[in-house]
């Protein structure tokens, strides 16, 4: 299995070639900045104390960072240390999951803290533990191989073998990152067990896969395709070089819808939409995206490097296989003007010489779910105009995002989204089954969501359509209502560009927004968070709202956004 990442002749074509010269800058960057503080198992107080989701992170990226850059300079003395130095604190860690997943996930307290729970953190650090003992055989001493078969036993192979985990038949990322990483353990460390537990395994990635539509669309967004698609393509490549191509998940038309995802998530060559659990500075997993395109060269497009990551989600399987499955061919410099619907999908892409758009449509029950249906995100100038600020960050302070306390912060909510919402009322947090579509008539270069379900809690409301009219420079925006309701309707717009008004016109930098309806604007200063701080260390940042009230008994509102000459990029 991966026998490309034993050829001591690839990493010398990887140490010297200009080809991956990215990779190298990247992956060293990383390691400079990571082993600023030395490796270090978690002391008592922070785990019977603390959620150090930090010191888990870090501790995951010196890993990757060691055994990559070991494995391009074999001859480094100072990067197989500190790769040695890491595994042996792995080696020595009580446990491979952090505390804030025991309490949120399995109920626990410290008083029955558990060596053997198999979460996200705990699988991915076994798979990369397993993989690195593989690819590190011949050069570790034999004592730190006896003690990583070992600790691989303990935390890995022997809980999974004995109990039944949550995220078995779960229906989202955990299911792939966890079964995928145990799977790709036994399939590493004994096969033979693999076999025995291969129709669970499978059990597992069917759950994971029936998350998905068949338009292949990830409800969870493309921060948690790259994340959970990439550990189910990672375990499916294994698992087909294991049985000689006997199973073959790829084969499958809904893998392959799956796997050419991201490059309809583009809005410009360094925008991507940010709906859910996203955020401003998304990327893609260029190793992801290499290996969809050598599987599916018909349906899977050259993507530009602006947004790919190397060494990237922490996980030194993903750095690995940025490096192996790199392929100049699935690059281009450019992104092509494309129209992105598929038949019975959720969302929309198009992108023109002017900007890039994308909506969504859904419903308010998906995983990791925002309050946005038929939200949608202009860009233009490779950056976001009516945005969409996705997951808020650590900066929230939220008391429990993915629980109760989610919907109190602006970022998920729906007044944090560009649609309209009635008095006080937005739309519903519960989920439906009803989900709307995003119906392209190519024709006529429109496309329409019927957003009505989202707001069944709206006293009055009958209808609420959305349509979208795109011409080359401009986009016209229409919603139709049926409304017989007391409260005043306003169509809300996010930007965190200051508007700028003159006479019945605003300007969003050259963007000019145009009212077509009667309506009274006014402008709302609001504080959001963005996940990454700014230069001065601060998460808070100020967006502004565009609230466009409607006069009573309006049943229409209509703005033109038209763009003044084409997108600079």
């Amino acid at each position: 299995m991966l026998e490309k990442a034993k050829d001591k002749a690839f990493w010398a074509t990887v140490r010297e070639s200009d080809v991956y010269a990215r990779h190298r800058e990247a992956i060293k960057a990383q390691y400079d900045r990571v082993f600023q503080t030395p490796p270090a198992p978690h002391t008592a107080r922070e785990i019977i104390e603390n959620n150090d989701h930090g010191k888990h992170t870090r501790h995951l990226l010196q890993l990757q960072s060691a055994a990559l850059l070991a494995l391009i300079y074999p001859d480094n003395e100072e990067y197989y240390n500190s790769l040695v130095d890491i595994v042996w604190t792995y080696c020595d860690e009580y446990t491979w999951a952090p505390l804030g997943h025991y309490n949120s996930y399995y109920d626990r307290t410290p008083a029955d803290y558990d060596p053997g729970l198999i979460d996200i953190f705990a699988a991915s650090t076994g798979f990369s533990m397993a993989e690195i003992k593989h690819l590190f055989a011949d050069r570790f001493p034999k004592l730190l191989i006896d003690r990583m078969t070992a600790e691989i036993r303990r935390h890995i192979i022997d809980p999974y073998l004995t109990r039944r985990f949550f995220w078995e038949k779960h229906d989202n990322n955990w299911t792939a990152v966890c079964a995928g990483a145990v799977g790709g353990v036994l399939m590493y460390e004994a096969p033979d067990l693999f076999y025995q537990n291969q129709e669970r395994l499978h059990a597992s990635m069917e759950c994971y896969l029936a998350s998905y539509g068949e338009d292949g669309m990830c409800v969870e967004g493309t921060a948690y395709w790259g994340f959970g698609f990439g550990f189910f393509a990672t375990y499916a490549m294994l698992e087909r070089d294991l049985t000689g191509g006997t199973v073959d998940w790829f084969a499958r038309p809904k893998v392959k819808a799956i796997g050419s995802y991201v490059q309809e998530m583009f809005l410009e060559p360094a925008v991507m939409a940010t709906y859910g659990d996203c955020n401003q500075r998304e990327g893609y997993w260029v190793g992801l995206h290499h290996m969809m395109h050598a599987i599916y060269p018909d349906v899977v497009e050259p993507l530009p490097l602006d947004k790919a990551t190397y060494c990237t989600y922490t996980h030194f399987a993903f750095g690995l296989r940025s490096i192996v499955y790199y392929d100049p061919a699935a690059v281009c410099q450019s992104l092509d003007k494309r129209t992105y619907c598929r038949d019975g999908s959720s969302y929309f892409t198009k992108r023109t010489d002017c900007y890039g758009f994308g909506v969504k449509g859904g419903n308010n029950g998906e995983s990791h779910n925002h309050i946005d249906v038929g939200t949608f995100i202009l860009a233009r100038h490779n950056r976001q105009v009516i945005c969409d600020f996705g997951y808020p960050g650590p900066g929230a302070h939220t008391g429990d995002y993915h629980g109760k306390d989610r919907y109190q912060c602006f970022n998920p909510s729906g007044f944090g989204h560009s649609i309209p919402y009635f008095g006080e009322t937005n739309q519903c947090e519960r989920a439906l089954k009803t989900r709307t579509l995003a119906v392209y008539d190519q024709q006529a270069d429109t496309v329409t969501l019927d957003m009505t379900h989202a707001y069944y809690t709206v006293p009055g409301l009958s209808s609420l359509v959305r349509v979208f009219r795109f011409a080359e420079d401009r986009i016209e925006l229409t919603d139709t209502y049926d409304y017989t309701g007391d409260e005043v309707v306003t169509e809300r717009l996010i930007t965190n560009i200051k508007p700028r008004v003159e006479g019945n016109a605003l300007y969003l930098d050259d963007v000019c927004l145009t009212l077509e309806s009667p309506a009274t604007l006014t402008v709302v200063e609001q504080p959001y968070f963005d996940q990454f701080p700014d230069a001065e260390g601060k998460f808070a940042r100020t967006c502004y709202c565009l609230d466009y009230a409607l006069p009573e008994g309006a049943t229409e509102f209509k703005l033109v956004m038209t763009m003044e000459g084409p997108s600079k990029i």
